[in-house]
């Protein structure tokens, strides 16, 4: 088996874990609270409920680019792929420096999730975005 075939369901998890936490907290769910923006919250307020909500739509929007690359579809705009790379690097760096114990626990799906990028997405060069294809 190859590495890049482990990632695959790897990064399914991961991303789907990372949604389950936002839409949380969108939710108000108790589950997330020391989960997510720094564990301090006994109640999310409305405002980072509402950030949340447009993380969730991120959230989305970076799996299904990553489903269209495996399916080697087409993504547009190019830089989409590159971007999400960098979100969920960013995104590790972040929940690791966190106060809440819970929450630097979400570095390893977004780290994850950035190696996905890395490993999947289309190098400039336009070729496939399959690596076994290389």
């Amino acid at each position: 088996m190859k590495l890049s075939d482990l990632l695959k369901p790897l990064a399914l998890v991961s991303m789907a874990w990372s949604i389950f936490i936002v839409v949380g907290v969108v939710l108000n769910s108790s589950f997330s609270l020391t989960r997510a923006a720094g564990g301090q919250f006994t109640q999310f307020p409305l405002g980072i409920r509402m950030t949340y909500l447009g993380t969730t739509v991120l959230l989305l929007l970076q799996a299904w680019t990553l489903l269209q690359i495996w399916g080697a579809k087409a993504v547009r705009p190019q830089w989409l792929p590159r971007f999400f790379l960098i979100m969920s690097g960013l995104s590790a760096v972040v929940n690791s420096l966190s106060k809440s114990h819970d929450e630097r626990w979400n570095a390893i799906p977004a780290l994850i999730t950035a190696w996905a990028f890395w490993v999947f997405a289309p190098n400039k060069e336009g070729d496939s975005p399959d690596p076994r294809s290389r």
